[in-house]
C-alpha cells in the first residue's frame, strides 16, 4: 500500500477491489493514455478535465492518505499519519486507522495543484463521507494544494460537458485535410460565428459542420464551452486563442465545495440529533 507523502502509479483495480460500480476509461491525448474512472460521476469529470486547456497532467487514484480517528463526545478528533499504521489491526495511539484514495490529483500549466474527490450530492450529509472530505481537505492544505469536492450538480449543470461530449463524437473524423487547412486558415483572431464560417465556405452541410467539430475537438480551433450551446451563433477562435478552466468557474468555490469562504470546511458537523464537529491533530 503506497504511503501518503506523494502521488504514485498506482492500480485503480486493486485500491478500489471493494467498491461496487464500474469502470471506464477516458481517452487522454495529451498524456497518450486512458483516464481509469469508477463510475458515470468521474468519467464525467475526467472528461472534463481532459479538454480543459489549463490541465497539464491527471492522476487518477493518486495516493493513499492515512488517517487515526476517535469520536469523543462533542467532536471527532483526526490525525493525519506520515505511513500505514504498524499494528495489524490498524490502531495508532488507540484510535481507529484508515485511509481514503482521492478521484483524481490535477497539475495545472501554472503549477498549482488541485485534490479533486467526486461525489453524488445526496451522500455529502454522511458523517462518514464529511470525516474523509475533511481529511482530504486537511491533506490538500498542508501540501498547499486546493481541494475540490464536484457533484453531478456541477459536473451536469450548465452547457460545458454536454458540449465536450458532443465534440468527442469528432475527434476521431477524418476530413479531407486540404479542407481542413482551408476552414483553419478562414477563422480570424477576432473570431467568427460558425453560421459565418458555413457561409464563408459555401457549404452549410454535414461535412462543413463535422470539419469545424474535429477542428475544435483536436483543439485546432478554440471556443469557450461553458458560455453557451455549440450551434451555428457560437463564436470560434484560433486555436490556443480561448482558454478556459472549470476551477474558477462551474467548479468554482460558488458552485462546487472547495477551500476558503465559499466552500467545503473540515470543522463541517454531521447531520444528526448530536452534530459534531472536526478537529486535527
Amino acid at each position: 500500500m503506497p504511503d501518503s507523502h506523494g502521488p504514485t502509479n498506482i492500480s485503480t483495480f486493486r485500491l478500489r477491489r471493494r467498491t461496487p460500480g464500474s469502470f471506464l476509461l477516458v481517452p487522454c491525448p495529451k498524456q497518450g493514455r486512458s483516464i481509469r474512472c469508477q463510475g458515470q460521476l468521474e468519467g464525467s469529470a475526467a472528461t472534463t478535465l481532459v479538454a480543459c486547456p489549463e490541465v497539464l497532467h491527471i492522476q487518477e487514484q493518486p495516493l493513499a492518505i492515512w488517517y487515526a480517528w476517535q469520536e469523543l463526545e462533542d467532536h471527532i478528533e483526526i490525525e493525519l499519519l506520515d505511513s500505514p499504521p504498524v499494528n495489524p489491526r490498524r490502531r495508532h495511539n488507540g484510535k481507529q486507522c484508515s485511509y481514503i484514495v482521492p478521484d483524481f490529483l490535477v497539475d495545472m500549466t501554472d503549477h498549482h495543484k488541485r485534490l479533486v474527490e467526486i461525489k453524488p450530492s445526496t451522500q455529502l450529509t454522511k458523517p462518514k463521507v464529511q470525516r474523509k472530505l475533511a481529511v482530504a481537505r486537511k491533506f490538500a492544505e498542508r501540501k498547499g494544494w486546493t481541494f475540490h469536492v464536484v457533484t453531478e450538480k456541477e459536473l451536469s449543470g450548465g452547457h460545458l460537458l454536454k458540449n465536450l461530449r458532443l465534440l468527442n463524437r469528432y475527434r476521431q473524423a477524418c476530413p479531407e485535410s486540404g479542407f481542413l487547412n482551408r476552414v483553419e486558415s478562414i477563422v480570424p483572431a477576432a473570431g467568427i460565428q460558425v453560421a459565418t464560417l458555413l457561409s464563408t465556405l459555401g457549404h452549410d452541410d454535414p461535412g462543413s459542420i463535422q470539419a469545424i467539430y474535429h477542428l475544435l475537438a483536436t483543439e485546432r480551433l478554440s471556443f469557450d464551452p461553458r458560455a453557451g450551446p455549440l450551434d451555428n451563433e457560437t463564436f470560434i477562435f484560433p486555436g490556443g486563442t480561448i482558454s478556459w478552466d472549470p476551477f474558477d468557474s462551474v467548479w468554482a468555490p460558488g458552485g462546487c465545495s472547495t477551500d476558503g469562504s465559499g466552500g467545503l470546511s473540515a470543522s463541517l458537523p454531521p447531520t444528526g440529533s448530536s452534530p459534531k464537529m472536526f478537529s486535527f491533530t
